[in-house]
């Protein structure tokens, strides 16, 4: 309808501002004349506009995910069209556009299809719709995001599990009220699962979100000794705080979650000699990928390290591991 709406104000300011011929006639308003009596059908095509000024992304994103969603299609032209979709909401007013668009629905929707490859291009879209934009949190966890994501990371298939705890992790950071549905949800004992996940690129998500959340937990814990603002800036206007902080919700004890779901013990266990050993090859990927988890793993520990004490029972398990490892 805009774009409709668009057209017709640009060929009336054509009819209005064209050039005259010098026996004053309008060669704009003659092809304009023609369209209306019939005699102009190539320039009465509705599609018209679209190929010379250039659709609208939202024309766009509307399209893609029809596509996407179409079932009558093929796999591959689905998948095609949702991985667009997913390059186009890149940009942080296209993403908010979902939720004025009502795509949301359609989108998890997707992620409960039977089809991995489905699964794995949706899941992709609502991390990249949420990552680091506070109202794409929001309207993702009103329609129920969530809930599908944890429902994913029991796939068979690695890649989906992988693009499930993406969005997971961008989902539920800096939002103390989706974590706390998250915890409702189970979603500890679904990161400590995560961790004994036969990929090592979900174990590497895991444990990367689980530093970023403990960040979160110490960053809570600093008393707010700028609660007002400077007298110089009184009169300045308010600003509204980010959408994912207008929920009343306490922020998770990270630690204490860590720690009640085994997930710490099992962190530990993770970069130890033995476990380096095992996990090398892990699932046919390559040493460095393990390396790369062991890293984020151990930042893992030297965060909670540092605002909560770890059991003594984890460190004289450790000790005991280290103690038996053959020296080198």
């Amino acid at each position: 309808m805009t774009d409709n709406k668009n057209a017709n104000e640009l060929l009336q300011w054509g009819l209005r501002n064209a050039p005259a011929r010098p026996d004053g006639s309008s060669s704009v308003a003659e092809v304009s004349e023609a369209i209306a009596q019939g005699r102009r059908p190539d320039l009465a095509d509705p599609g018209l506009f679209d190929a010379l000024m250039g659709k609208s992304e939202a024309q766009m994103m509307r399209e893609e995910l029809a596509v996407g969603s179409d079932t009558r299609r093929s796999v591959e032209d689905r998948t095609t069209a949702l991985d667009n979709f997913e390059m186009l909401i890149e940009t942080v007013d296209n993403a908010n556009n979902m939720q004025n668009m009502n795509m949301w629905p359609a989108v998890v929707h997707l992620l409960q299809e039977p089809t991995p490859a489905i699964q794995q291009a949706s899941a992709w879209i609502v991390g990249t719709a949420v990552q680091n934009n506070d109202k794409g949190q929001v309207a993702a966890l009103e329609h129920g995001a969530l809930a599908r994501l944890l429902e994913l990371l029991s796939s068979p298939s690695k890649d989906v599990r992988n693009k499930a705890m993406y969005g997971i992790g961008a989902m539920i950071k800096n939002f103390p009220y989706a974590a706390l549905q998250f915890s409702e949800l189970h979603g500890w004992d679904a990161l400590h699962a995560g961790l004994l996940d036969s990929s090592i690129a979900v174990r590497s998500k895991v444990a990367f979100l689980l530093n970023q959340l403990l960040s979160e937990d110490a960053s809570h814990a600093v008393p707010n000794t700028h609660s007002a603002p400077p007298t110089s800036d009184a009169h300045a206007p308010l600003e509204k705080g980010p959408a994912t902080l207008q929920f009343s919700a306490p922020a998770p004890d990270v630690a204490k979650a860590m720690v009640d779901h085994r997930i710490l013990d099992t962190l530990l266990a993770s970069v130890l000699p033995n476990a380096t050993q095992a996990a090398a090859t892990c699932d046919g990927e390559p040493t460095r990928s393990y390396l790369d988890y062991a890293g984020k793993a151990v930042q893992t520990l030297v965060t909670y390290s540092a605002h909560a004490p770890v059991p003594r029972e984890a460190f004289q398990a450790l000790l005991a591991e280290l103690d038996a490892a053959p020296s080198a």
